[in-house]
């Protein structure tokens, strides 16, 4: 079951706040989780990004050509303030309208709504690990996260290259979900005309019933190392581990 929008939209204000509580404790602190950034170059990063969507959902854009004012003032307060303007142009409108965004397939606000939640938890994780502590994670959106790091990430070809499916089979599986990969390589030449030649890749399939490798455990434990948060030994591996290391350098480019 994938979170309700009012659900996102309680996310995005929870880690928000998370993430102020956390950037407040020191701005200059390292993230270990994104090197050669600090807290400060953290909370500038996605209070950017906030204020970004923000201003394409209240204005209906259609298409990518705006520019935004540059940062004035506390940072902690800016970032503060545009992360209110965000759950404020999101809750104003109906999922289903039509606004910009990078995935073609997805051009309404919903896409939005879900991405900035996804994004928002992966960065209050990120300013919190700077400090040194985690607080917990819904349940409910690291799994879907999960689903959308798969979906919308790591499983994603580029436009122009071909797909070519090898056999191994890796399964994730949590308490509520289960979903099946396909190890592939792709080739071909994109549209911007970047040549690619055996990419390792893995394609989503329908639930299986074989797999050479199972990985399971809690939903924000998975959804923490598919980004690049967590270590693999927060889950368990069963079958030929090598396929575990394979899906984490294909998730290694979501970092």
């Amino acid at each position: 079951m994938a979170p309700t929008a009012e659900q996102f939209l309680h996310a995005i204000k929870h880690d928000s706040d998370a993430l102020c509580a956390a950037a407040r404790r020191g701005l200059d602190a390292p993230v270990p989780s994104c090197p050669g950034w600090t807290v400060r170059d953290l909370i500038a990063h996605t209070g950017r990004l906030h204020r970004q969507k923000a201003f394409v959902v209240r204005e209906r854009l259609t298409d990518r050509d705006f520019t935004m004012e540059p940062q004035t003032g506390d940072l902690v307060d800016w970032f503060s303030e545009g992360s209110s303007l965000l759950v404020k142009a999101l809750s104003a409108v109906d999922p289903a309208t039509a606004v910009w965004s990078w995935h073609e397939a997805d051009q309404t606000a919903g896409f939005w709504l879900r991405r900035m939640a996804h994004e928002t938890l992966i960065h209050r994780v990120d300013a919190e690990l700077a400090h040194g502590a985690v607080t917990p994670i819904d349940p409910l959106l690291a799994e879907d996260g999960i689903d959308e790091a798969l979906t919308l990430f790591i499983s994603s070809s580029p436009p122009g290259a071909k797909p070519e499916p090898g056999s191994a089979i890796i399964r994730l599986s949590t308490q509520n979900r289960h979903w099946s990969l396909r190890e592939a390589k792709f080739s071909g030449v994109t549209r911007r005309g970047r040549e690619l030649s055996q990419v390792p890749a893995v394609m989503l399939e329908q639930d299986l019933a074989e797999w050479d490798c199972e990985i399971s455990g809690e939903p924000a434990a998975f959804d923490l190392w598919l980004w690049g948060r967590g270590p693999l030994s927060d889950l368990s591996v069963s079958g030929d581990p090598v396929h575990a290391e394979f899906l984490r350098k294909i998730s290694a480019s979501l970092t």
